[in-house]
C-alpha cells in the first residue's frame, strides 16, 4: 500500500521584542510588535512608564495615525497632532516613528522622526518542498 504525498505549508509566526523608548522627562513610549502578517504594531504612550494616555497601533495596512486630542495629566501631555507612522524598510524590516510635540512639567518638547523601534515583516509565507 502506497503512502499519499502531502504538500506541507508552513506559516512563520515571529513577533520581533518589545521596545521602551524615552521621549521626554516624564514620558516614554512601549513599543509591541505583533508578528502577524500585517505588522500590527501596538504603542503605548506613558507618563513615568506607568499610565498609559495614548494607544495607538499602526500596520503595513494602516501605517499613519494621528493623536486627535491632547491627553495627559498635569505633568505629561501628548499633545493634539502626535503622529506614529509605519515605515517599510529595505531588507525585510520596518520601523515605527513618531512626530509631534509633548508637554511635559510646563515645557513643550517637539520629536521630530523619532524611532520608537525597528523590527522584522512577517508577511506570511507558504513554503512546499518536494522529495525524489
Amino acid at each position: 500500500m502506497a503512502k499519499a504525498k502531502s504538500k506541507a505549508k508552513t506559516l512563520t509566526f515571529e513577533a520581533g521584542s518589545s521596545t521602551n523608548t524615552p521621549l521626554t522627562p516624564n514620558s516614554n513610549a512601549v513599543t509591541v510588535p505583533s508578528g502577524n502578517q500585517n505588522d500590527d504594531t501596538q504603542i503605548s504612550f506613558m507618563y513615568n512608564n506607568m499610565i498609559p494616555y495614548w494607544a495607538p497601533s499602526v500596520s503595513s495596512a494602516f501605517t499613519t495615525v494621528t493623536n486627535d486630542k491632547d491627553r495627559g495629566n498635569a505633568v505629561v501631555t501628548f499633545m493634539e497632532g502626535l503622529t506614529v507612522e509605519y515605515l517599510p524598510l529595505a531588507g525585510g524590516y520596518y520601523t515605527v516613528i513618531v512626530t509631534g510635540k509633548i508637554r511635559d512639567s510646563g515645557s513643550v518638547y517637539t520629536v521630530t522622526g523619532k524611532s520608537l523601534g525597528t523590527f522584522p515583516k512577517n508577511s506570511a509565507s507558504s513554503s512546499s518542498s518536494r522529495r525524489k
